[in-house]
Parts: C-alpha cells; sequence; structure tokens
C-alpha cells in the first residue's frame, strides 16, 4: 500500500470514526438529555474508548456544538446550493427559510438542547457561530445584490442590511417554533413571511 493511500485510508476511518461518535451522542441525548449523557455512556454506545473520543473532541459541549455547526452548515450551504435561480428574490429567500426549518422539524429535540447551549455561547466556540452566522448574512445578502442587478431589488438598498433583517425573523421563528412539543415548520413559514413581506415591502420594485 502506498503511503499516499494509508493516508487517505487512516482519513477515513478517523472520518468515521468521528460520525460515529456523534451518531451516538445524538441518540444519547435524545434518550437521556444533555446534562445525563456522560462520556463514559458515549463511549460505551459508540463502542470506542474515552480517549478515542477525546482525540476529536476535548469535551462533551465541544461534541455537540461541533456536531450542531457541522450539520447546520450542510444544510444552509446545501439550501443556498439549490435555491431556484430563475425564481423571484422573495421566493428564493423563502426557500431557503422552509429548507431550513424543515432541518430543525426533522431534529427537534436533538436541536432544542444545542440551541439552548449555543444561543448565548462565548469564547471559542461564540466565535465560531458568529462566523457562520457572517457567512451566511453575506451570501444571502448576495442573493439580494443579483435580484437588484435583476432589477427585482430598489437600487439604493444594501443587501447584507436587509439579510440581517431576515436573519433576526428566522432566528424569532426558530425559537417560537422550539417552544412548542414539536417544530411545524409549515407554522413558522407562515408565521414568519407576513414579517418578511413588510420589510421586503420597502425593498423590492
Amino acid at each position: 500500500m502506498k503511503e499516499s493511500d494509508s493516508e487517505t485510508l487512516r482519513g477515513r476511518q478517523k472520518s468515521e470514526t468521528r460520525k460515529q461518535i456523534q451518531s451516538a451522542a445524538k441518540a444519547l441525548i435524545i434518550e437521556l438529555g444533555y446534562e445525563k449523557t456522560t462520556m463514559r455512556a458515549l463511549a460505551k454506545s459508540a463502542g470506542v474508548g474515552l480517549g478515542t473520543i477525546s482525540l476529536h473532541f476535548k469535551d462533551k459541549k465541544s461534541l455537540l456544538l461541533a456536531s450542531f455547526f457541522e450539520e447546520i452548515g450542510s444544510v444552509a450551504q446545501k439550501a443556498l446550493n439549490s435555491v431556484p435561480r430563475d425564481e423571484h428574490v422573495r421566493e428564493q429567500l423563502l426557500y431557503i427559510l422552509r429548507e431550513v426549518y424543515g432541518y430543525y422539524a426533522m431534529h427537534t429535540d436533538f436541536l432544542r438542547t444545542v440551541i439552548k447551549e449555543a444561543l448565548f455561547i462565548r469564547g471559542e466556540w461564540g466565535a465560531v457561530f458568529d462566523r457562520q452566522i457572517g457567512g451566511y448574512i453575506c451570501l444571502m445578502g448576495e442573493m439580494i445584490e443579483a435580484g437588484k442587478e435583476r432589477g427585482e431589488v430598489k437600487p439604493d438598498i444594501n443587501g447584507e442590511h436587509v439579510a440581517a433583517i431576515c436573519w433576526g425573523l428566522y432566528l424569532n421563528g426558530l425559537l417560537e417554533g422550539f417552544k412548542q412539543d414539536r417544530f411545524d415548520p409549515d407554522a413558522q413559514v407562515a408565521r414568519i413571511e407576513p414579517l418578511w413581506e413588510i420589510v421586503l415591502g420597502g425593498v423590492l420594485v
């Protein structure tokens, strides 16, 4: 086996072990709750040693947040990449909202715990969260600027400012959805859409 092939295999094994640990953690947190999920129980459930977990995550909170940021990053990127390019910018923004809310609906119990831990996080993970949010706002701003070029958005509008307002409304719907027993994406889209319309009413041509 070539050295490069060996490195590729080790990298793949490492990635698979990481996913195995994250999957076990998600299942245990749903079953036991975040506070009662111990690293020892997680190691047993994942079929790995405690030392193996520590190679990937320094503590339980790092495991929880890393899992969330990777997942939501993938979901958001997929939504942004699959936006119908021939649709009006209003419909594009609603498309992203539906896609991301759909993810929260599929994993309500786990994500309710994550959001509670992540929302006011500071330090290293707080910086990660801020960068991720900033990146989404920037991409949505670019989408609005593209709408401006198509004549759908007023020429004096700052796309990133509008995206920041839309983000605030999205977050409002997210928190409201988690107050319910199950996150209902359709109900939250229906709740947020008219608020977006108020904002977009002063933005769109």
